[in-house]
């Protein structure tokens, strides 16, 4: 597999960024998405023979160990496809007759999620599934040891029916591909599992460039 530079991180944003903002994606509604959701979560399950063979092949774990693993996935798509159409907003009381007050959740954007090794298809999941719910548009980047079941999900995605540049995948290394990923601008949250040394570095790499917030998972 090609190692992703910078330019190849910043191109993956680019596509994330201009299916956020095309009509296919942010005019699809939730209930919408809950059903492609769930559409995916069957095609996984058709599929989960063969993605636990790919990770048994990339990270050489026993295959009922992948197999149960990817067992559980379909799981996390279902859920949140129940969620898609029930982030709702509330309504405030004031003290002010003539004024109505209300919240109201909104995507962000682009969500980085950086994907370690050991366990690559179950930890795309519980990154990917809450973040297509609600709205956003994701970049993946997988170990570079361990990227062949994450390629195979963009396939599986793409038959589900989910529009192109929503899910976009760059196999390369940390140095490079992570950095270039957590420093970008046009990302708007960042969602990381591995070792607490690299959470510091790309804690530093978010704090450079836009500040965005982050979410990580550290040993």
């Amino acid at each position: 597999f090609s190692h992703a530079q910078e330019a190849d991180v910043d191109a993956a944003v680019q596509a994330a960024q201009n299916a956020f903002e095309d009509s296919s994606w942010r005019n699809l509604h939730a209930t919408a998405r809950g059903k492609l959701l769930r559409k995916l979560g069957d095609l996984i399950a058709a599929n989960k023979e063969h993605l636990a063979q790919l990770e048994t092949n990339d990270n050489g774990k026993l295959i009922r160990e992948t197999m149960g693993q990817i067992g559980y996935m379909p799981e996390f798509f279902y859920y949140y496809a129940g969620q898609a159409d029930k982030l709702e907003g509330q309504t405030l009381p004031l003290d002010k007759a003539d004024m109505f007050a209300y919240t109201t959740h909104e995507p962000l954007g682009v969500v980085a999620a950086i994907i370690p090794w050991n366990s690559p298809m179950y930890l795309t999941a519980v990154k990917l599934a809450p973040a297509l719910a609600a709205g956003n548009t994701v970049v993946l980047k997988p170990s570079e040891q361990t990227p062949s079941s994450a390629l195979k999900l963009v396939e599986i995605m793409t038959e589900a029916g989910l529009p192109a540049g929503v899910l976009n995948v760059v196999p390369g290394l940390g140095i490079s591909a992570g950095a270039a990923l957590a420093s970008h601008n046009d990302v708007d949250k960042l969602h990381f599992t591995g070792s607490t040394q690299t959470g510091r570095q790309l804690m530093q790499y978010a704090g450079q460039s836009n500040g965005k917030p982050l979410l990580l998972e550290l040993g």
